[in-house]
């Protein structure tokens, strides 16, 4: 039986979920918007002051639905569920790596051998099918039904329409979870090691190579635009959004005052941030720095009426800008988005300190990027998804 406090606790956490809730249906009901649904797409609001209770009210729902799980499991009983965690990521792989979403019709259902035919390969059986989507349908992917179907529903179809939430789902199969699987091993072989090559990733395909010289090889070259397309996919929704960087993260409309026209995104990828903010501050110049094949991708995806104003460029972010043009007193601004911490310290300050040897007094630096903060200061979500 539980406490008296276990159950004071999971009345509190009942509480506060069905007031946070009530607090989001009312916001949406004021504004005209569906209820959420499963079956459907959440809304998309400007992450504005205005809407603050509805963001509010998710994060509220969310972390007292998680803490009422792990209260109603028990701390044993959800440990051994974290423990089965892989076996999701394992379906998740198998179904991205045959590309089953896109053998199942957006509207109707189809069959589980129907699917093995289409995918044509020996070792994707009827029974393998079955089983992968019946495991993945467990956790809200795909929905099995009675009888030997199989049918999507509004988040396996996101597979199907959305394709750069595909790549990054099929980044994450591909190259992250095997990483991760690989970071003991990688912590054996090289200790607590600050060199991209000496990481998990590199063990992971059994080379000392970091992730991006591999997606620069001859043979590398689907890695890298699956990796530019997962760019773009996860900077839609969620804490990656990239309208935290345009609608209000950073007051950019008045770098003009300060003289400054030009944004130099470093390390941009295929340049999605720099066209998001070119579009709503037509004021603002920008040069877009990566790789080569990652800069050539992003300047055939530029829209023409961006082109004047969204430049690309090639450039290696650990050595010394490049020159640029700017009026007489013009300063520049360099904008360091996600990039920091996709190194390890010492690299990180290897590419600021490359950023500072070129500043002149009327440029900057503009960091966005993740700030751990103290334990219990987000939700537990939240403090996940920054680790």
């Amino acid at each position: 039986m539980p406490s008296r406090i276990a159950e004071d606790k999971l009345t509190e956490l009942v509480a506060t979920l069905s007031s946070a809730s009530a607090e989001l249906n009312k916001f949406l009901s004021k504004r005209g918007l569906e209820k959420l649904s499963t079956e459907a797409a959440a809304p998309s609001l400007e992450l504005t002051p205005e809407n603050l209770p509805y963001f509010q009210a998710k994060t509220s729902i969310v972390d007292a639905a998680e803490r009422i799980v792990r209260l109603a499991r028990g701390p044993r009983d959800t440990l051994i569920t974290l423990s089965f965690e892989h076996c999701a990521t394992a379906s998740l792989q198998i179904a991205l790596k045959y590309k089953l979403a896109s053998h199942i019709p957006l509207e109707g259902s189809t069959t589980y051998a129907a699917v093995a035919e289409a995918v044509g390969k020996h070792e994707v059986t009827p029974a393998l099918v079955e089983r992968i989507l019946q495991h993945t349908s467990s956790y809200g992917l795909f929905e099995a039904q009675p009888g030997g179907t199989v049918a999507h529903n509004a988040m396996s179809a996101l597979l199907v329409t959305d394709p750069d939430l595909e790549a990054w789902m099929d980044l994450s199969a591909t190259i992250a979870y095997p990483a991760g699987a690989s970071v003991p091993k990688a912590l054996q072989n090289y200790g607590y090691s600050m060199e991209a090559n000496e990481s998990a990733y590199g063990v992971s395909i059994g080379r000392k190579i970091s992730q991006f010289q591999r997606f620069r090889e001859a043979d590398g070259q689907q890695l890298h635009d699956m990796f530019a397309r997962a760019m773009r996919g996860i900077a839609v929704g969620g804490a990656y959004d990239l309208r935290h960087a345009v609608d209000g993260g950073y007051p950019w409309h008045l770098l003009e005052q300060d003289h400054i026209r030009l944004i130099v995104d470093v390390g941009g990828g295929p340049g999605h941030i720099s066209m998001a903010l070119a579009k709503k501050y037509p004021k603002l110049q920008f040069e877009v720095q990566d790789l080569p094949e990652t800069v050539e991708v992003g300047a055939k995806s530029c829209p023409e009426g961006l082109k004047n104003r969204v430049t690309f460029r090639p450039h290696d972010f650990m050595k010394p800008q490049p020159e640029h043009k700017v009026a007489d007193g013009e300063g520049i601004a360099y904008f360091c988005r996600f990039i920091l911490h996709d190194w390890s310290d010492k690299y990180a300050q290897n590419i600021l300190q490359s950023l500072a040897s070129s500043l002149r007094p009327q440029d900057r630096i503009i960091i966005n990027d993740v700030v751990v903060p103290e334990p219990g200061q987000e939700s537990r979500e939240r403090e996940r998804r920054m680790q």
